[in-house]
């Protein structure tokens, strides 16, 4: 070789070696960015990963963890977990629900087999679970020590006896079809009943001995008669009917110089394109040339007042109406808890279609709500006024293991936070509602309600031909508020308010007082 083919070969060595450690420098930064990146998933989105929804790990665990009880504000464990082997470390955990658990649906929900959830079993999933983030156990030690997350409790603001009093109530209805009733402490918001008629029993649904049953039981009900896998609380809207002239009566109200004795018009029947809209019954208020008080008007219910309030501007009109119902929560959803919130409730506005105007102001045609929306009116008119958010959970707290072995409590997770959200009439308002609906029970369309101490608005709906929806909305006890309520059953044509809906309601705040 000569001397310039061996200074040629020394140079190419020499470039092919800078390359190799390029090429080696290139390869030691990415492992480095690769190992960077792995400790930095583990330390900072662990948690975030483990209870992530694509991530099927904890699925297929979770009947070998021990998971977190629901529990109602008196003590009843409404869902808790058995070991199918008691003593055995490596058991597997079966969901149960109380004997009652179909009256609790709406609240606890169910957690199936199949890992599909609803209710409180869906919204505090990660903390029943023991995944959550807050809980000591789902620590690094824990996880080197190889413990199993056990998980937390969950403590709601359900009354059990008020609530069992509610659902034996909707379902003892001859004729019922669907029904609800929701009643609320009005001071704070707390849901102290949630019942929903049809319901089933959610331990239908958890069984994990017999793999299959679970999910048939769910195609059975997913296409069962009247959705009883939705509940009626808070996740359907119905036509308010009578009761929704709590709305259109406070639009009247909060226009300056109007006050519960102000005159206003209460004919025999207001003309549409269709059938004319008459009232239930036509005595010395309802159909009355010249008007009438609009107490008198509430007391007896006058179609005719309320659908004349809701289309004609120089007493109320349509935009008084909508602004009056969005002040009181419609037309947007309204959150419970995580993952848990009731659908917009809605009334015709910005209608050209004056009928459709005229019927949605009391409460047929378009407008819908839920039953949820509609205790919220009564309890903000009980309050003073004043609307709080509604939940359902008072407090969470975390669980460990004991010296030997068993589940204790750890300190409070998480605690409800009582929130105003807003104020939808005056005080003086309030205190004018509060008597209008006194004289509904004690005059008006209510009387079978008289000594009972309860105070609301009846209502009454046409569905369809041969059925129809019976509606009692207010606060109790009468003289002292402390709850506002709603009660709503769907049936035959032959329910009414007052004495369909209104019992329920007066059963509930009995159950309540007792306690």
């Amino acid at each position: 070789m000569s001397a310039d083919e061996q200074r040629g070969s020394e140079a190419g060595s020499r470039n092919m070696n800078k390359e190799l450690k390029r090429v080696g420098l290139v390869g030691l930064a990415m492992i480095g960015l690769v190992a960077v990146n792995t400790n930095w998933i583990q330390a900072s989105q662990a948690d975030d990963l483990r209870i992530h929804k694509l991530n099927n790990r904890p699925l297929q665990g979770v009947s070998l963890r021990f998971r977190g009880e629901i529990i109602s504000a008196d003590g009843v464990k409404l869902a808790f977990s058995e070991p199918l082997s008691p003593g055995d470390p490596k058991t597997k955990y079966q969901r149960r629900y109380t004997k009652n658990g179909e009256a609790f649906l709406p609240v606890t929900g169910f957690f199936s087999g199949t890992m599909q959830k609803s209710g409180l079993e869906l919204s505090y999933n990660s903390l029943l679970d023991g995944l959550d983030p807050r809980q000591t156990t789902d620590s690094w030690i824990g996880m080197l020590t190889g413990a199993k997350p056990l998980g937390g409790s969950v403590y709601t603001t359900i009354d059990s006896k008020a609530q069992i009093r509610a659902f034996q109530a909707l379902s003892n209805q001859p004729t019922a079809r669907r029904g609800a009733a929701v009643v609320i402490d009005m001071k704070t918001g707390a849901i102290k009943v949630a019942a929903s008629f049809p319901a089933f029993n959610p331990n239908e649904v958890a069984d994990i001995k017999n793999p299959g049953d679970d999910q048939k039981r769910l195609n059975e009900l997913n296409k069962a008669p009247n959705a009883p896998l939705v509940d009626k609380a808070y996740s359907e809207l119905f036509p308010p009917g009578s009761s929704f002239k709590t709305i259109v009566a406070a639009a009247f109200l909060s226009k300056e110089g109007n006050t519960k004795d102000s005159i206003v018009p209460a004919p025999f029947t207001v003309s549409t394109s269709g059938p004319d809209i008459g009232n239930s019954h036509n005595d010395n208020i309802c159909g009355v040339p010249n008007g009438s008080p609009l107490i008198g008007t509430f007391a007896q219910s006058c179609n005719t007042t309320y659908a004349l309030l809701g289309v004609d501007n120089s007493i109320a009109g349509n935009n008084a109406v909508k602004t009056q119902a969005e002040k009181f929560g419609f037309y947007k959803r309204i959150p419970i808890e995580p993952d848990l919130s009731a659908p917009a409730s809605e009334y015709p506005h910005g209608d050209v279609d004056r009928d459709e105007i005229l019927r949605g102001s009391f409460g047929q045609g378009e407008t819908k709500a839920t039953v949820l929306q509609m205790a919220m009116v009564g309890a903000a008119i009980a309050n003073g006024g004043e609307m709080m958010k509604p939940y359902l959970v008072e407090k969470a707290v975390g669980r460990v293991e004991d010296d030997n072995g068993k589940p204790k409590e750890t300190g409070k997770i998480h605690e409800a936070e009582q929130e105003a959200l807003g104020k939808p009439i005056s005080k003086s308002v309030a205190e004018q509602f509060q008597d209008m609906m006194r004289e509904v029970v004690t005059t008006g369309t209510a009387t079978v309600l008289n000594g009972r101490n309860i105070a609301g608005k009846t209502g009454t709906t046409e569905l369809t031909a041969g059925r129809g929806g019976a509606w009692f909305v207010g606060f109790a006890p009468a003289d002292k508020p402390k709850y506002g309520f709603a009660v709503f059953v769907e049936g035959s044509d032959k329910l009414f308010g007052a004495s369909t809906a209104g019992p329920i309601a007066a059963d509930i705040i009995d159950a309540l007082g007792k306690q």
